[in-house]
């Protein structure tokens, strides 16, 4: 990547080449506009919304059994020769990426669905018990943190990343919804330049979390309301 070096106070501001992050925010933006599909291969079907990713749900499945949950260590794969296009960071900072990712999400669920929202944790699997394997996917972070040179980066856009999470039935394994947050990336308003670096980078992950263990929180708690009828 071409880079723009100058001095402040000793200190090496580096700012990454606007060409490049207009196309990648134009590929995140399209990749975002894109109509979600209604049925997946899988049988899940799109709950209506107008929101980009959403939630989709086994059709007939009950929820309202569910008040505990299981949770997988979240996974974390970043947009494809994100580390080649990056070769500044070493592999000992991408790891800590990814662990503060895990801990950032697993703080944010326990939030809001387990502190706000009376759900608990369960050791093992049983009727009333979710299966929860979170990914995300496509993480770009376009001004990352050098571990090695101390530096300031400033960057013209958000993160970009998608978040998923497969819900399956504890008990039997069986799959019945799916929750997915996208975040395109957006540009900041009028050529904007704003410092970035690993608390910023934190606060966006955190703020994407949030957004998605509340629609999450939203879903289950329209879903259990939805009992199956007798004799039905």
């Amino acid at each position: 990547m071409n880079i723009l070096r100058g001095r402040v106070s000793g200190i090496t501001i580096l700012v990454g080449v606007l060409v490049v992050c207009m196309l990648a925010g134009a590929l995140a933006g399209c990749a975002a506009d894109r109509k979600p599909e209604e049925t997946t291969p899988d049988g899940l079907v799109r709950v209506p919304s107008r929101a980009a990713g959403g939630v989709y749900r086994a059709p007939g499945a009950p929820f309202f059994q569910y008040k505990r949950f299981i949770i997988e260590p979240l996974t974390v794969d970043f947009i494809k020769d994100w580390q080649k296009t990056h070769r500044e960071v070493s592999d000992r900072e991408v790891q800590r990426m990814r662990d503060e990712a895990r801990r950032i999400f697993l703080k944010e669920f326990t939030g809001v669905l387990i502190e706000e929202g009376g759900f608990t944790l369960a050791d093992a699997p049983a009727e009333d018990v979710l299966l929860l394997a979170p990914a995300l996917t496509e993480l770009d972070v376009p001004a990352p943190e050098n571990d090695t040179v101390e530096t300031r980066s400033l960057s013209p856009r958000r993160p970009s990343m998608t978040l998923t999470g497969e819900l399956r039935d504890a008990l039997t394994g069986k799959l019945v919804g799916r929750v997915i947050v996208i975040e395109p990336g957006q540009r900041y308003g009028m050529n904007e330049l704003r410092p970035a670096n690993r608390v910023t980078n934190a606060h966006e992950l955190r703020l994407v979390f949030d957004k998605w263990v509340r629609l999450l929180r939203e879903t289950l708690s329209v879903a259990s309301t939805a009992r199956p009828r007798v004799g039905a």
